[in-house]
């Protein structure tokens, strides 16, 4: 018998949760040494030393989440799509993931100050929202889950519009006669 392939074994989840959470963390910490732990120095503005190794960690980290997120899409999400299953939080999530790998893209690559700021906020504002949406999406999943696995006597009961009672008829089987 084949297993659901919407819902993640225990070990993809782990895999799943803990890429995510060291993201959040390391961009997290990276967000805090560069706008409160850096100081002035003989040169100018000075960084701390953590915004640095944040952003090594934190990029290794996008790079397992990007394996980890085709491995989603391969089973997770299309079954899940077309199971027309939690499509507000997930395309929530996908949407938020993308733009994450688009804006991560661009503040590696695109030019300019001014929309280095500019990509750099969106990044940082999905990067804190995207784990409240997480939470959303894997609650709301498992709620689904809970109300379609209910034992039959605590569902509600489907609404049948009533139909007028009739006569049961007679069931006549005509027999061949062989001559």
């Amino acid at each position: 018998m084949r297993r659901d392939r919407i819902k993640l074994s225990p070990r993809h989840q782990g895999w799943i949760y803990a890429t995510f959470a060291v993201l959040f963390a390391t961009g997290v910490l990276w967000l805090v040494a560069k706008r409160w732990l850096g100081g002035s120095g003989e040169f100018g503005e000075t960084t701390s030393p953590l915004a640095p190794l944040a952003m090594q960690v934190h990029g290794a980290a996008a790079m397992v989440f990007l394996v980890l997120l085709g491995t989603l899409l391969q089973g997770h999400v299309r079954q899940a799509w077309n199971a027309r299953r939690s499509r507000v939080t997930g395309g929530g999530m996908l949407a938020g993931v993308a733009l994450l790998v688009a804006s991560g893209y661009g503040l590696y690559y695109l030019g300019g100050e001014e929309t280095r700021a500019a990509v750099s906020l969106l990044h940082w504002v999905v990067g804190l929202v995207l784990p409240v949406w997480l939470v959303w999406h894997v609650r709301a999943s498992k709620r689904v889950r809970v109300i379609r696995h209910a034992p039959r006597g605590r569902r509600e009961p489907a609404r049948v519009a009533e139909t007028p009672a009739t006569e049961p008829q007679p069931l006549v089987v005509e027999r061949p006669t062989l001559h």
